[in-house]
């Protein structure tokens, strides 16, 4: 039975990215545990992100934790560089999918600031 509905399903590894907002907050991580509750595979699409919040940090590290100790695959795909900078030394780096190199982006980041956006001069 769980091999037809695999087939159905196109397998167990193609598993359809579910996108995180632009600011992920505590009821967001929350929602995305329930999406993908059981041990289904959970692929998080972080491509709109801008900003995660401080608390909502321990909160989705608990969730992919969670996930990978069931035995279910549990990555954050298309985080910009700007995220993995900033979250470089925390326990989430280890969610990021590795073999992902974010494209395009430089061409939208200001290299006087650390973050996504565009200000423009004063001058």
């Amino acid at each position: 039975m769980l091999e037809m509905l695999e087939s159905l399903n196109g397998g167990a590894d193609e598993v359809p990215p579910l996108p995180l907002p632009e600011v992920v907050d505590t009821p967001a991580v929350v929602l995305a545990g329930m999406l993908a509750g059981g041990r289904r595979p959970l692929v998080l699409d972080a491509s709109a992100v801008r900003e995660v919040q401080p608390g909502a940090a321990p909160l989705l590290v608990s969730l992919l934790r969670a996930k990978r100790g069931a035995g279910a695959e549990a990555r954050i795909a298309n985080a910009s560089a700007a995220l993995r900078r900033r979250w470089a030394r925390h326990a989430l780096a280890a969610y990021f999918a590795a073999d992902e190199a974010p494209g395009g982006e430089s061409l939208f980041t200001c290299p006087d600031r650390d973050e996504l956006g565009f200000s423009p001069s004063c001058r």
